[in-house]
């Protein structure tokens, strides 16, 4: 199977379930376009565990750039119903057409192939791609021309405003077109080669032809072309081979010539020189040594040298070292895109960007130290040494930089300027570490209308991690803590910030603990510790003993909460609130009523005195959150309960607050964030003191809520039967 080329074992991944549910589709046949398909067709319920167990325990060695195929195969399992049996047959497709390119000429266009369908079967925008794919089974030359009349048509509507796709859709249309193109042309050259080998078997030849030609040196070349194959088969057929050999026709006599071979190795010595020339880097573009040779400079001068230090922080900061020359002891130099902050206390830049204008979906899909902008700090030990500037003149000071990039660049083929400086950290971001966006955002390139040049560069991850990738390829000497410091508070992955599989994990085996548990006061304990968390990942409150608060402080037919998880500002007020989504009303009307219930059991079982709390709860007096003491008596859910509750992983208390903080900002401005984690800032709420909401921020912040518990898979517990929550 072509196919296993991107299916590869190593000694971490074990893609064997993969390469079978890709065999099933390769080799399944399109008989009739009525046939309806099922995922249990080709993939068993035990194996489609096994894929989703590996995706999950392997997300990072799993990248999409890495493995397209199996996000492909994954998103087939994933598609909706809807759509599936038809996804599933373009899936049967698809993988034939894999089957027919090459794994080494052909990996960039298979991987877009992946990529298209894997969008169109996981991403809603995309789905009109199978609605307006034609039925299959179709000839692959027949697809060709129907999507090329297609584009055409639609090209033609979109000249006169009639457009029935999209100018992306289109685009996304001539992808798919070219992509089946590369398909036949090598179906059809693998027939000519069957039939070529089912006729008479001819012996293969070899014709040798010269040829001479004159070069741009006014030297002439001369050429041994040499031809291997078939006299019938076409000229692509055949293996060519050309090779320089300056008319050197040796003799049985001259082949043991030395003079012959010192002028067939003078021959080989002189095209070594050629390639060598043409090999070398783009003279306009900073390569790695050229790089690494100027940072080492740099940071060895800069602590002694102002100028040093001075055209150290144009590179790390990306700015034109006239732009830092504003000597005060708090600088902070503003734009329309980049901040910059020099200070005793904070060195960093910051970069705006507008998102609003993405062509490509997933790329508002980033997640980033800041909405919609990034911050990264800078080293604060070269700080005196640039102060040291103030006294200089400003001629002085552009006179001694152009003298010292003079130095630096002595001995270095590329042209070191002040102006292009600053892009020597972009610069390598894309072309070592291959990051185009990333590189782009860096420099503070408009990328309003950026279209992806590499199908992997489709969203930020983490711009401070590329961000130190690079400074560590540059130079790996460097101590780093500075940006370790600045980056471990919103660090996924970490103890205060788990990442998403960690997260549905959690909330899968809360769930596990809570539903069919025979013991009601065990249910009672589990339940309550999974609404709290609940009520804290949708809220993002404080941890404290208040919150969740009584009934009295909870408005559920308006969805909203008073919150006391902070000093409280004004005499005799809650603090704030906040507003929440149907699903955290749902659920706590559910446990309400699952406390009815209990309540009934209780006094059937127990004395009054160990069941009066639960009519506390109803009549506002408690927090709604209970707990069973072993000894009989009911109480209120306390902090010490959730810190004791899976001490193995030994997550900070507020790690729900730091994990929600990215989603809301994918989908909240940076007022609304800071209103719903209690930062308001000085003014924010001058109309109303408890809050800085706008009445149509509500909807942004519920949109966020209803997302998240999307993404973190969480289900309802109303499915209580009167002895049982299944």
């Amino acid at each position: 199977m072509n196919g296993y080329r991107y299916l590869e074992d190593t000694q971490e991944l074990k893609l064997e379930p993969f390469r079978d549910f890709y065999q099933a589709l390769a080799e399944a046949k399109l008989e009739n376009d009525q046939d309806f398909f099922k995922l249990n067709d080709f993939i068993q319920p035990t194996e489609v565990v096994k894929l989703i167990k590996i995706m999950t325990q392997h997300p990072t060695d799993l990248s999409i750039s890495k493995y397209p195929l199996v996000h492909y195969l994954r998103a087939l399992i994933n598609t909706p119903s809807a759509y599936q049996s038809n996804a599933l047959k373009w899936g049967v497709f698809n993988t034939q057409c894999i089957e027919l390119l090459d794994s080494k000429e052909h990996a960039a266009t298979v991987a877009n192939l992946c990529r298209r369908f894997r969008l169109a079967s996981t991403n809603e925008q995309y789905y009109w791609l199978y609605n307006f794919l034609p039925s299959l089974p179709l000839e692959l030359e027949y697809l060709i021309d129907f999507i090329d009349k297609k584009e055409k048509k639609n090209k033609e509507l979109l000249n006169r405003s009639l457009e029935i796709l999209s100018k992306e859709q289109i685009g996304q249309l001539a992808d798919i077109r070219v992509i089946y193109q590369y398909a036949y042309t090598q179906s059809e050259r693998q027939k000519r080669h069957r039939q070529s080998n089912s006729s008479a078997q001819e012996p293969p030849q070899t014709d040798v032809k010269k040829t001479s030609r004159m070069s741009l040196d006014d030297e002439k070349i001369h050429q041994t072309c040499f031809e291997r194959g078939i006299a019938k088969q076409p000229p692509e057929d055949k293996t060519i081979e050309r090779v320089e050999d300056h008319n050197f026709e040796f003799n049985s006599l001259e082949q043991c010539s030395i003079t012959a071979q010192i002028n067939n190795l003078k021959n080989k010595i002189l095209h070594q020189n050629k390639n060598q020339l043409m090999s070398k880097s783009n003279p306009r573009v900073f390569d790695l040594p050229t790089a690494q040779h100027i940072i080492r400079i740099l940071f060895e001068q800069a602590e002694t040298s102002p100028i040093h230090a001075l055209l150290l922080f144009s590179v790390l900061s990306l700015t034109h070292y006239e732009e830092l020359l504003v000597f005060r002891k708090h600088f902070r130099l503003s734009s329309k895109r980049k901040e910059i902050t020099f200070s005793p206390e904070n060195f960093y830049f910051r970069q705006s960007f507008d998102n609003s204008k993405f062509k490509d979906a997933l790329l508002k899909e980033y997640m980033l130290n800041i909405g919609s902008s990034f911050t990264i700090p800078l080293p604060k030990v070269y700080f005196d040494q640039i102060f040291r500037l103030k006294k200089w003149d400003k001629a002085d000071i552009a006179s001694d930089v152009q003298e010292y990039l003079r130095r630096i660049s002595d001995g270095l083929t590329f042209h070191l300027t002040a102006r292009n400086l600053p892009r020597l950290i972009s610069d390598i971001t894309l072309n070592e570490l291959g990051y185009e966006l990333e590189s782009k955002l860096l420099s503070g390139e408009n990328v309003n209308s950026y279209t992806p040049g590499h199908y992997y560069s489709m969203k930020i991850v983490d711009i401070l991690d590329i961000y130190s990738q690079t400074l560590y390829l540059v130079y790996p000497q460097l101590d780093t803590n500075y940006i370790e410091e600045f980056k471990s508070p919103v660090t996924f992955g970490s103890q205060q910030t788990p990442d998403l599989p960690l997260v549905k994990s959690f909330f899968k085996q809360l769930d596990q603990q809570v539903r069919g548990n025979p013991n009601p006061f065990k249910t009672l304990k589990y339940y309550s510790i999974w609404l709290w968390h609940v009520c804290m990942i949708m809220t993002s409150a404080r941890p404290n003993e208040a919150f969740p608060p009584n009934l009295d402080y909870l408005d559920l037919d308006n969805r909203l909460v008073a919150v006391a998880d902070k000093e409280q500002r004004y005499s005799g007020t809650i603090g704030r609130y906040l507003p929440f989504n149907d699903f955290l009303r749902d659920e706590i009307q559910s446990y309400l009523s699952y406390l009815k219930q209990f309540q009934h059991f209780m006094k059937a079982c127990a004395s009054q005195v160990k069941t009066e709390l639960i009519q506390e709860i109803f009549d506002g007096k408690r927090p709604f959150l209970l707990c069973f003491e072993p000894e009989g008596y009911i109480r209120n859910l306390e902090l010490s309960d959730i810190q004791k509750y899976c001490t193995e992983i030994a997550l900070q208390l507020n790690w729900t607050r730091h994990f929600t903080r990215y989603f809301f900002a994918q989908y909240c401005n940076e007022d609304v964030v800071k209103g719903i984690f209690g930062h308001d800032e000085a003014m924010q709420g001058l109309f109303d003191r408890y809050s800085a909401f706008q009445a149509t921020d509500y909807d942004q912040i519920r949109t966020a809520q209803d997302k998240l518990i999307e993404i973190l898979e969480l289900k309802s517990m109303s499915t209580f039967n009167g002895i049982m929550i299944k």
